[in-house]
């Protein structure tokens, strides 16, 4: 995975998907976060970003999805679990094969387990997500092509 510690920091090259489903957005959070994030994850190196989503969903909910147009790249400074980040993010439309329901479930993330959940786009702002950009843009119908940078937030006392 694309994630490189320098200087007691961490670089971290990440791709999320955006699945809208009848108004409803799904994000997911480790149990410990008091925050919502958009589900995917760390690309490996020589990996296409779509193809990253792509193999993130699966390993994390065992859903096939299909990766639409590129949406957003957001260049977001960090801290979390005490660690400064400097993050690259790669947000992409994505559809959801098959989808059975909206159901909370629990996914998987490593050793440890990640918890999905259907929110309501137009009470995005009601909830804490990160980045933040994403409480604004989520509203936007149709959503918007942009770039996005922020200064550093800590998540930790989010």
């Amino acid at each position: 995975m694309i994630s490189l510690a320098i200087d007691g920091a961490l670089f971290n090259y990440r791709v999320a998907g955006v699945a809208i489903v009848d108004g409803k957005v799904l994000l997911h959070k480790t149990p410990a976060d008091k925050f919502w994030s958009l589900p995917g994850g760390r690309a490996s190196l020589f990996e296409f970003s779509k193809d990253t989503l792509i193999r993130e969903m699966q390993e994390e909910t065992g859903m096939d999805v299909e990766v639409g147009e590129m949406l957003w790249v957001s260049e977001n400074f960090f801290v979390y679990n005490d660690i400064k980040h400097h993050e690259l993010g790669f947000y992409y439309k994505m559809d959801i094969q098959d989808l059975k329901d909206q159901s909370d479930f629990i996914g998987v993330e490593g050793d440890g387990e990640l918890l999905f959940k259907w929110h309501s786009v137009i009470e995005i702002s009601q909830i804490k997500v990160y980045p933040e950009f994403l409480a604004s843009e989520l509203t936007q119908n149709p959503l918007r092509v942009k770039q996005f940078a922020s200064g550093f937030i800590d998540l930790d006392k989010a």
